[in-house]
């Protein structure tokens, strides 16, 4: 598989996309470490944005200090 370093913000719109075509959080998760590699995603942080996005907000910001888990593990 090829591995590919992704942003933030590109991981996020992958979250939306996801969440739009009813993906639940552990197959979207899966289907970025997938893609782009372990690690890349975790269905913790999936679930978040999903909930997020599930509430209306769209936006792909993150909100610091919020308890948010990161996207990645930087291990």
């Amino acid at each position: 598989a090829m591995e590919m370093m992704l942003d933030k913000k590109q991981i996020r719109v992958i979250f939306l996309f996801e969440f739009k075509m009813g993906c639940k959080a552990a197959e979207t998760a899966r289907n970025i470490s997938s893609a782009f590699g372990p690690g890349t995603a975790n269905k913790h942080t999936v679930r978040w944005w999903c909930k997020k996005f599930c509430k209306g907000d769209k936006s792909l910001e993150g909100e610091e200090c919020s308890g948010q888990p990161s996207e990645a593990d930087n291990d």
